[in-house]
């Protein structure tokens, strides 16, 4: 599209029109919208002070989010209703985000290609793997404030089923693009290992032990175990202690969950691609590229080409310990369960390589294009008008290759645990969060439930 706009401004000499369209496309990428610098600065303001309103009024002004943002729009909007204790406002929102991703999802398998001709950032969000898996665990906890015991198992069962189709859904993906008739690239998926979440077990356990299915709560126990074994890279430190739900202990057990820091963000760095005979030799100052070289038939010795790419990268914590303590004086330090950020960061290393290779793929595509062009141009009298079509082409190839830096703003970037014995109805549980100097930066005081029929769960978060 942007070759054949270069050209169709070439014939007519409409040189002043490409100019402005050029000029228009960076001035769009300044206007208010949700990732703004400036929306971000007053988000992060008013979530520091724990102002949720004013977070939410932020995401509900009109027009923030763009047409093709509408599941990036119920993610924020889902997870803010969630931890401002809006539990059917936040279902409501989240159902309308797994949908959207359903229908997301489906429309990249009937139209496959279009990805492969526009850039990411042109096309509808369609969400990262780790927004969709825990969507579940968030609706799980929704349910079971509202007290729907079954509409929260039912939940927690949607994580396992996505955790199971993760990988076999991007070796599908580059299965079909290496299908397509015109494709110039094997494309190849990377591997994962995150089958199995410590976090939805540990829900899973807790609602089994709430209907007296203590064989089923067992085996989420060691499901437990079995997380920590078996995905060292997901879960590099020490298993919280949690009681086994055939012990006595586990009797009368009040169980606290904590949600920490917020999760990653996108950056963007840039992709160097230098030809060589038949040959793409990648290059990026500042990271380390996994893919080096790839064989393109045909391409000729001497050719450059840039494009940006995005990457994901923590926030600061602000939350290093939480300590909860009892009207008695009982004092638990609460422990890592779960590292949503790590997890985020690793499903999205599995379609890493797909990106790198599409957007590879477009760029020299689109370049070579516009070479074509900058030939033809060669004989033109007016060297002016014949150098400022050069600066264009070049510059609509690289803007048209801007990294996709879309990502829900409001994710936790950690889960921790404490289990709180022999606690009577009523009490209070006060939970303090300390920063990485030991300051105490929030306290909350959480009255425990009384009623029997539901599990014994408090759960906090602070960002």
């Amino acid at each position: 599209m942007i070759v054949r706009s270069l050209a169709f401004a070439l014939r007519m000499r409409k040189l002043p029109l490409l100019a402005v369209l050029v000029l228009g496309f960076l001035l769009s990428a300044c206007t208010a919208n949700i990732n703004s610098p400036h929306t971000i600065r007053k988000m992060d303001k008013a979530l520091d002070k724990r102002d949720l309103g004013k977070v939410i009024d932020i995401v509900e002004k009109p027009g923030l989010y763009k047409k093709k943002e509408r599941l990036l729009y119920y993610l924020d909007a889902g997870i803010l209703r969630h931890l401002n204790g809006e539990w059917q406002e936040s279902n409501e929102l989240l159902h309308r985000a797994e949908d959207e991703i359903e229908r997301l999802h489906t429309k990249s398998i009937l139209h496959g290609a279009a990805s492969a001709v526009l850039g990411d950032s042109s096309l509808e969000y369609s969400g990262e793997d780790y927004e969709d898996i825990y969507i579940n665990v968030f609706k799980a906890l929704n349910f079971l404030a509202m007290g729907e015991i079954d509409n929260a198992f039912v939940e927690i069962r949607r994580v396992n089923d996505k955790l199971y189709f993760l990988e076999e859904k991007y070796a599908r993906m580059a299965k079909e693009m290496n299908e397509e008739s015109d494709a110039r690239i094997s494309f190849k998926a990377g591997s994962g290992r995150f089958h199995s979440s410590a976090l939805a077990s540990y829900l899973s356990m807790i609602l089994y032990e709430n209907s007296g299915e203590f064989d089923d709560a067992r085996i989420d126990w060691d499901n437990l175990g079995f997380a920590f074994r078996s995905q060292p890279e997901l879960y590099p430190f020490a298993m919280p202690d949690i009681i086994h739900p055939h012990s006595e202990e586990a009797k009368g057990l009040t169980r606290v969950i904590c949600f920490v820091n917020r999760g990653p963000y996108k950056d963007a760095y840039e992709m160097h691609i230098h030809s060589s005979p038949n040959n793409l030799m990648l290059a990026s100052s500042g990271r380390e590229v996994a893919i080096q070289n790839i064989r393109w038939e045909g391409i000729a010795e001497g050719y450059y080409f840039k494009f940006a790419l995005p990457y994901l990268e923590d926030r600061p914590k602000s939350v290093a310990r939480i300590v909860a303590k009892t009207q008695d004086g009982r004092r638990f330090e609460l422990q890592k369960l779960e590292d949503l950020g790590r997890v985020a960061r690793r499903s999205f290393e599995i379609k890493e390589p797909l990106i790198i290779l599409k957007s590879v793929s477009r760029t020299v595509i689109k370049a070579l294009a516009a070479e074509k062009i900058k030939k033809e141009l060669a004989n033109q009298q007016n060297d002016l008008v014949s150098s400022l079509i050069y600066l264009l082409a070049d510059a609509a190839v690289f803007l048209s290759e801007n990294a996709d830096l879309r990502i829900s703003h409001f994710f936790p970037a950690e889960a921790y645990i404490a289990e709180i014995p022999l606690l009577g109805d009523n009490e209070t549980i006060t939970l303090q969060y300390y920063s990485q100097n030991g300051r105490m930066i929030y306290s909350e005081n959480i009255e425990t439930r009384d009623d029997r029929s539901l599990p014994r769960l408090i759960y906090s978060w602070y960002y």
